[in-house]
């Protein structure tokens, strides 16, 4: 008669003996993945090391398996980089190249010089200019200069600044050269803390 021991050992079924899994094969780089039309634009290989493949958009460097290639071309920021890299762009060239102005540049020039002029002279907020070409533009209709004169606040300051203020400093430099003058200056301080010094020829 067997005891419960015994018993346990014939009824219990034999322990399977599991066998090593295949291991995975790593996969090289395939110059036949270059062709395709939507990998040939980003995808290159690996210097040095043929079982990586790197997306030169995201200077990202992956295994080189077709299936993680294929994630990675799918995935939400390399579909952004793709994007913004097939905006078409001006060369920089055609802000550099040097162009002959027309007698109809000039005088556009020349007419927001003065628009500026005026408003710098009677205190004009410079907000106003936001509008200052529609209503030219609606009010002369039949002039060239009218339509193509384009004055905004930021532009109407860059004016004033490099152009108005630099002539009146020469001018005023050439005046002063040949006459006597005192002079008068005093410092502010705005609620902001900004420091303002102020100088007056007489």
């Amino acid at each position: 008669m067997l005891n419960d021991n015994e018993e346990d050992i014939h009824l219990t079924p034999p322990k399977k003996i599991m066998k090593n899994p295949t291991k995975h094969r790593a996969q090289k780089f395939r110059s036949e993945w270059l062709r395709v039309e939507n990998l040939k634009k980003w995808l290159v290989p690996v210097d040095n090391d043929p079982f990586k493949a790197k997306c030169k958009l995201c200077n990202f460097t992956m295994v080189a398996e077709l299936s993680n290639i294929k994630t990675h071309g799918n995935g939400k920021k390399h579909k952004e980089i793709e994007a913004c890299t097939e905006i078409k762009q001006k060369s920089i060239k055609t802000f550099t190249t040097n162009k002959t102005p027309t007698k109809l540049d000039i005088d556009v020039k020349m007419a927001e010089i003065k628009l500026t002029a005026f408003l710098t002279e009677h205190n004009i907020a410079f907000l106003a200019t936001d509008h200052i070409s529609d209503v030219l533009k609606s009010c002369f209709k039949d002039s060239e200069i009218a339509k193509n004169i384009s004055l905004k606040g930021t532009k109407t300051t860059s004016i004033t600044k490099n152009v108005i203020d630099y002539c009146q400093k020469e001018e005023l430099v050439s005046y002063l050269k040949t006459v006597q003058f005192s002079i008068l200056t005093d410092e502010s301080t705005d609620i902001g803390t900004v420091k303002s010094s102020c100088v007056i020829l007489r």
